[in-house]
């Protein structure tokens, strides 16, 4: 142990991180020591020559040589934070140096953190004001309701429900009994007429601007390439758009051409309305509404840009409903929807001005032909506020949030540039730093974006206002146009709005590490990534495995496992809820779908899905373990506040690490007060709190299991020294410091006259002991009144007595 105890012997630098084993040690040190050269100026030398006596070996021996000092200098300090952790006076030098690093980081990251949590709150707030979603969704529901009505679960749709249409007539029927009735609507509830300029009212306060519209895309009619099938009509989705005028000639038609275009109230504009691109100088099974996993299975609207491949039909609200009904019945006709039909989609756009501001919707109907055969439907409804900033609030928390980005943007700019001043600019790029960053330049990416759909909703009002203005055909789609592109662009901010959310929020829990009770659960996080990891590995293959497998049992049956991505979603459900519809999977295969069911259940369900939640709790509790005591949040509330309030007097962390560095390895409480007098109570306080805190850590979670080894190894190479030290003592005759006699005679001699001084000088001391006893009763005699003390008195008088 005299190595270990001679901490300031050891100039190797502890730098390395190498972990032997206690065998590669124990012979490295064998090595080392029976080949080196013996100092004679006794142990102290020998220590010190452990950094030169090196240079006679070869670099491998060298190497070993230094590993030892250096696991022998690790093992030192474990074993000094041990002995400290139980003192309540003692500070370790290099502990206190910890606690000034990790204050002052957590001084500049807590100055920022409120500016963290503002910045996404302030973000949150806006963004939800500038949305609107509660406004939206009482608009959109009662649409919503009466295109796609709620079904219970043993419920059917019908066809005249959007999720009920299966084949093109029931297509007509759905657009003729459910789609125009509602845009339509000329009547109020008890079937009056309603006057002319209330024409297309939706639910008393919506109404139908703009144009009712719908575009059509078809295939290519073929040959089919296949042998066994070139006698039959191909129509494939992969070799473009047709732009051929098609549909069923006008003398097979039920009317002749006059009644349709001709004459003086004409239900056409023109001989081809519909059935040319150019226009004018449309016993099987219930399907769902589509799944965005099917969408790539079926023919998609193709977009070129100037929509000359879709044939375009249109319905006024301006015109009366006999001759809208009469527009639809030209379609059906003459055969708009065929074979070659693959994707109709019909547009509307509906405004409503009773709700804090004005609102356009686009909603957007797509029928999708699916070459299996049947007819998948989705709807999108795209909500557009015409006014940017809806009210004082909404402008109120912009500019707050502003101010927070300029804030964030100014303390990374003050960073990098003092990274950049000391030489050390890739310091700057710690992943926090990083994370920040990104969510600044997004965070103005943003502000840029919101600014510009001002823009955006000036061309929507700009062309809605020329449409009312004058209500013609080439104002309602250039109107719809517009629409369409600022709905589009609005939808794709809306969903950047939304998942901005989330990364914010990571930016938010990042900084949580400066908060040291709140650093437990990022902690946990950081520990566990690595066996969650491992975990992942084995548990991503197994979750795949039964994906395909339901996907192979149930897919050919159920939508929900029909994809791949429809499949993991599924199981994913069930995983998380432990609930799936028992009676559908079991309705056909039904010992094949148990098997399933069985194995899925137990073994992702209850064995893996657990051994996460085992993993979460076994980490959390070590790394709460190992934190200790930290400060809570008022702590940290009254940490802040004590800055501030002591801001004359309170010593800088620069400063104190400066003067801590150069005082001794060990530092008791008194020396650290009188190091720095004029530290606040507080400071001094809260430093030694947590330095106990850090050096108490060892007794609550023991030493680390890689150390022991090193430990071990350290302390019997350490009495492997202490043993030859006093051998080569003995040897050499050391009788103490600086005071050795080589022959074993005149030792004899010398250890008889040390015998005698010792024994005098224990005899002298005891004399003197027996003197100042006496000492002490004659001065207590000098006090007494008593016949005795007058004696005495008398003795002094007469000189027979001297005091000492």
């Amino acid at each position: 142990l005299y190595a270990l105890k001679q901490q300031d012997s050891w100039p190797m630098p502890f730098t390395d991180q190498r972990q032997g084993g206690v065998g590669e040690v124990a012979v490295a040190a064998a090595m080392s020591f029976s080949t080196r050269s013996k100092s004679s100026s006794g142990s102290m030398d020998l220590l010190k020559g452990s950094s030169s006596y090196s240079i006679h070996f070869s670099p491998e021996r060298s190497k070993l040589e230094k590993d030892i000092a250096k696991q022998e200098k690790k093992a030192k300090q474990v074993l000094r934070r041990a002995a400290l952790s139980n003192s309540d006076q003692l500070l370790d030098r290099e502990m206190l140096k910890e606690v000034i690093n990790e204050s002052q980081q957590r001084w500049l990251g807590c100055l920022m953190l409120p500016v963290t949590i503002m910045y996404f709150t302030f973000y949150s707030i806006a963004a939800s004001l500038h949305e609107d979603v509660t406004n939206s969704h009482l608009l959109e529901a009662p649409i919503r309701s009466k295109l796609v009505p709620s079904l219970a679960d043993d419920e059917d749709p019908t066809p005249d429900m959007l999720q009920g249409v299966s084949t093109i007539p029931e297509v007509y029927g759905f657009i003729e009994n459910t789609y125009l009735p509602l845009f339509f609507k000329q009547t109020d509830d008890l079937g009056n007429p309603l006057p002319r300029d209330q024409w297309s009212t939706i639910y008393q306060y919506s109404r139908v601007e703009g144009l009712v519209i719908l575009e059509l895309e078809r295939g290519p009619k073929v040959r089919c390439k296949d042998d066994f099938a070139q006698n039959l009509w191909c129509y494939p989705t992969d070799q473009g758009n047709s732009v051929e005028n098609f549909g069923m000639p006008w003398d097979m038609m039920p009317h002749g051409a006059d009644y349709y275009y001709n004459g003086t109230d004409p239900i056409l504009g023109c001989e081809h309305e519909g059935f040319s691109v150019t226009g004018c100088p449309g016993v099987s099974r219930r399907l769902t509404l589509l799944r965005d996993d099917l969408t790539p299975k079926v023919p998609q609207e193709r977009d070129d840009g100037d929509g000359s491949v879709k044939y375009r039909f249109v319905f006024d609200p301006n015109t009366t409903y006999a001759r809208v009904m009469a527009r639809l019945q030209y379609l059906k006709d003459r055969q708009w929807l065929d074979e070659q039909s693959t994707v109709l989609v019909l547009k509307a756009y509906v405004l409503n001005n009773q709700i804090e501001v004005p609102r356009l919707m686009n909603i957007i109907i797509r029928f999708h032909f699916s070459r299996g055969g049947g007819v998948f439907s989705t709807i999108n409804f795209q909500g557009v506020a015409l006014t940017t900033f809806i009210s004082w609030a909404s402008i109120l928390f912009d500019v707050l949030f502003v101010l927070m980005l300029l804030a964030s943007t100014a303390f990374l700019a003050r960073d990098i540039c003092k990274a950049m001043m000391a030489r050390v600019p890739r310091s700057h790029f710690s992943f926090v730093n990083i994370i920040s960053w990104i969510s600044v330049v997004v965070g103005w990416g943003n502000t840029i974006v919101v600014l510009r759909s001002t823009a955006w909703r000036d061309s929507i009002r700009s062309d809605l206002a020329a449409y009312m203005s004058w209500p013609s055909q080439t104002n309602a789609l250039a109107f719809a146009d517009t629409a369409d592109t600022v709905g589009e662009m609005m939808e794709y901010v809306r969903i950047s709005v939304a998942f901005l959310h989330i990364f914010f929020m990571i930016r938010c829990f990042i900084s949580l590490k400066w908060q040291p009770r709140l650093e437990v659960v990022t902690r946990t996080i950081y520990v566990m990534a690595n066996d969650l990891f491992h975990f992942m590995i084995v548990m991503i293959p197994t979750f795949l495995a039964f994906a395909i497998a339901g996907m192979m049992i149930f897919g050919r049956r159920l939508q929900d496992w029909s994809t791949i991505q429809a499949a993991l979603s599924t199981c994913f459900k069930i995983a998380m809820e432990s609930e799936f519809r028992w009676d559908s999977m079991s309705a056909q295969d039904f010992w094949t779908s148990a098997l399933w069911v069985w194995t899925f259940v137990p073994l992702v369900v209850l064995l893996l899905l657990n051994m996460v939640l085992a993993i979460i709790m076994d980490i959390y509790q070590q790394v709460r373990s190992g934190v200790g005591n930290t400060m809570t949040i008022p702590a940290h509330l009254e940490y802040i506040w004590n800055v501030f309030r002591h801001r004359r007097t309170w010593i800088s962390y620069p400063a104190l690490y400066s003067k801590v560095s150069n005082m001794p390895q060990t530092i008791s409480i008194l020396e650290l007060r009188q190091a720095f007098p004029s530290m606040p109570d507080y400071q001094g306080a809260y430093l030694v709190k947590e330095c106990f805190n850090k050096a108490k850590q060892i007794a609550r979670v023991g030493v680390d299991p890689s150390v022991i080894e090193q430990m071990v190894a350290a302390i019997h190479v350490s009495l492997g020294e202490v043993q030859h030290d006093i051998k080569e003592m003995k040897r050499r005759g050391w009788l103490g410091v600086g005071f050795e006699v080589g022959n074993a005679n005149e030792r004899e001699v010398i250890k008889e006259i040390l015998t005698s001084v010792a024994t005098q000088q224990h005899w002298m001391t005891l004399t003197q002991k027996s003197m100042n006893v006496l000492q002490a009763r004659i001065n207590n005699m000098d006090e007494d009144t008593s016949p005795q003390g007058n004696i005495k008195a008398e003795l002094h008088a007469s000189g027979l007595v001297i005091d000492g």
